[in-house]
């Protein structure tokens, strides 16, 4: 008889139209969440009682830790499991879905909001910070001010001033941009275990043509010139924009994890932290939140 774990196995192996990090996190939800819980279960004796067991559990056990499971994650892992047994059920091994009268709490997406200096202070003195948070446009410019010397100090401001995910900016190449001062996001760039790749855009809607202002175009054409400079010509903007010391392509922790001598840089490191732990594009950026950084500050945008 079919177990349930023996059920999610096929399930994964047949999906193979899933994309690689859909099928890292299903993976992750399967040997995390399901198995230790559902595993040996055999799969036509599943109930909607042993689902709901599967969740009060997971709740109950992730309540006592610093950062339990959150109301996504749990929607996310019956998401899951309803889909592999209706899998089942289309293959005769199951009649119906027990995952469909799972009952969760109901959780509200945290909305962002701007990181006053009162909501600084009290990170700092408390360590309690909202879910969401955004910069200001003067936090915006510090940041960029404080970058000046960083490697990525371009990248920065490009993503600040336009708005890009993370993986976007990574896959900007030298041929995304034409002489009208216009750059297309097609494509973007992640790190599927250790090896990077080019990838299609999260949805259709975001595949774009962005126009670029005085400031960005100017950083760009700085960039442009240094990277000539420094390996010899035009064969030297045949690939990305922005690569790592070796010459290889970023992935989205080289962008969120800044340099250890960048860390040296107080009021950097204030804005930085002061967002998310993984850096200011892991929380929403300041183009998408109606924030921007101040031409005099942004100006200085320096190549690398």
């Amino acid at each position: 008889m079919v177990t349930v774990g023996q059920w999610l196995d096929i399930w994964l192996e047949m999906r193979q139209n899933l994309s690689f990090s859909t099928r890292r996190l299903y993976i992750q939800h399967v040997r995390d969440y399901l198995k230790p819980y559902l595993g040996s279960v055999p799969l036509r004796s599943l109930t909607v009682a042993r689902v709901q067991a599967m969740f009060a559990a997971l709740i109950r056990t992730n309540s006592s830790r610093t950062r339990p499971l959150s109301y996504a994650t749990l929607q996310r892992v019956r998401g899951v499991l309803h889909a592999a047994l209706n899998g089942a059920i289309r293959r005769g091994l199951l009649d119906r879905n027990p995952a469909h009268w799972i009952e969760l709490p109901s959780g509200r997406r945290p909305r962002a909001v701007v990181w006053t200096e009162g909501r600084e202070a009290h990170w700092r003195q408390t360590g309690e910070r909202p879910a969401v948070a955004v910069w200001t446009p003067t936090q915006t410019a510090a940041f960029l001010e404080s970058s000046y010397d960083h490697p990525l100090h371009v990248l920065y401001l490009l993503v600040a001033l336009l708005g890009l995910r993370r993986g976007e900016a990574a896959g900007l190449r030298w041929c995304d941009i034409d002489n009208a001062c216009v750059l297309q996001v097609s494509h973007q760039v992640q790190d599927h275990n250790g090896r990077t790749v080019i990838c299609p855009l999260k949805t259709e809607s975001s595949v774009r043509v962005l126009a670029l202002d005085s400031i960005s175009v100017s950083a760009l054409r700085a960039l442009r010139a240094e990277r000539r400079r420094r390996l010899l010509g035009d064969a030297a903007l045949t690939g990305f924009l922005f690569v790592n010391p070796a010459g290889s392509t970023l992935t989205g922790s080289a962008i969120s994890s800044p340099a250890g001598r960048y860390r040296a840089a107080t009021t950097a490191v204030s804005c930085w932290e002061s967002t998310s732990a993984t850096g200011c594009v892991r929380t929403r950026t300041p183009a998408r939140s109606g924030c921007s950084a101040t031409p005099t500050h942004a100006a200085r945008a320096k190549p690398r």
